[in-house]
């Protein structure tokens, strides 16, 4: 039995990825607990399996002076609760758990990157800032944990003992039974017909998520007559501004903005194919969902997405800032259902291996090493 202290900078991040996790391994007799900043209040299922969950002052501005304030009660908790591993989550997080080695040199640290902020085309601040602190950090790291493999091969060159590869935070596919949803019903809710094509887009509603090639790909779709129906479920700093965008350019019944939506396996029942067009990612659940249940995706062709879609074979890999491709690529599966058909059943053979069982499994086992 070994105590475990995750640490994030936001719950949500706990709520949306994490809660698998921290369950197979209090069914493996370890004590679970959580230090992050409660912007959303944790999932109750864990409460109630003893979980203790520590409010910290986190920020995720780097440089904001609440972040050493959260530190110092990081200090006060390890002294107390003395935990044999912290593994934590997201830079901030990672950055000020981790610095508790330098206190308590006995402690493991295990850190679960979900996509480095340098990367191939990042902006020249994201190196700036971030790859020397890692590099620093690598320092007070016992093992890293990546996603995709670009940073595999990135984490290569920091003075780290355990460097690992594991599929992204995995799927639950038990949750993803298609068997269980009416796909025609849940059109009609959404205001859609069961001829309609359907995307589906699940994203935060901001910059990086990049929906405005979305909608212009939309935009060249209409004009050449094609009519498609595009669902976004997310919420976002974007959203109204964007809702503006589809309004002024004659789209509104084309591109629905839904907000936050407790009912993702819903949404993907009703859709044909899933889109995302990221500037940056990790190794993106929501790609993995989609897969899980059966849909082709379109992606851009980036770190991350490109370690799911193999391009041709499982969806379709589109440049980023590149709409006219985009709408090509969607118009090419509306016309060939053959092929869409075809994509839908590899991706779906291909992530397989991305159970989430199978990766809380090579996490748990990282921590015997």
């Amino acid at each position: 039995m070994k105590k475990i202290l995750y640490i994030t900078t936001l719950s949500r991040t706990i709520n949306a990825f994490l809660v698998p996790h921290i369950k197979k391994l209090i069914s493996d007799k370890n004590i679970v607990d959580c230090a992050c900043s409660v912007d959303l209040e944790i999932d109750r299922s864990l409460t109630e399996q003893g979980v203790n969950i520590y409010d910290i002052p986190f920020s995720r501005n780097p440089f904001h002076p609440s972040n050493l304030k959260a530190f110092r009660q990081l200090i006060k908790i390890q002294a107390e609760h003395k935990y044999d591993i912290v593994h934590v989550h997201t830079p901030i997080a990672a950055l000020y758990g981790r610095l508790l080695k330098a206190k308590f040199p006995q402690l493991k640290t295990v850190y679960t990157v979900h996509g480095f902020h340098f990367y191939k085309g990042a902006p020249v601040t994201n190196w700036c800032i971030y790859y020397p602190i890692e590099k620093i950090m690598g320092y007070f790291t016992d093992t890293i944990i990546t996603m995709n493999t670009e940073d595999f091969q990135r984490a290569q060159k920091f003075n780290i003992n355990r460097i690992l590869k594991v599929h992204g935070v995995g799927v639950d596919f038990a949750s993803y039974n298609m068997d269980l949803f009416h796909k025609d019903e849940i059109r009609r809710k959404l205001n859609l017909s069961k001829d309609d094509f359907v995307i589906l887009m699940i994203a935060e509603v901001n910059q990086n998520k990049n929906h405005r090639q979305m909608i212009d790909a939309v935009d060249i779709l209409k004009n050449r007559g094609i009519q498609v129906n595009v669902v976004c479920a997310g919420d976002g700093p974007l959203k109204e501004e964007l809702k503006e965008v589809v309004r002024i350019r004659g789209l509104e019944e084309n591109i629905q903005f839904l907000g936050f939506r407790n009912d993702i396996s819903e949404l993907i029942a009703a859709c044909d194919i899933g889109i995302l067009l990221s500037h940056r990612e990790g190794l993106p659940r929501n790609i993995m969902e989609l897969m899980a249940c059966k849909k082709t995706v379109i992606g851009t062709n980036i770190r991350g997405i490109r370690d799911l879609i193999e391009n041709n074979v499982n969806g379709f890999l589109v440049p980023t800032n590149e709409p006219t491709v985009t709408a090509d690529r969607i118009e090419q599966l509306i016309k060939d259902r053959v092929l869409l058909e075809q994509m839908a059943s590899n991706a779906n053979h291909f992530i397989k291996k991305y159970d989430v069982n199978q990766v809380v499994s090579s996490i748990a086992k990282s921590y015997a090493l």
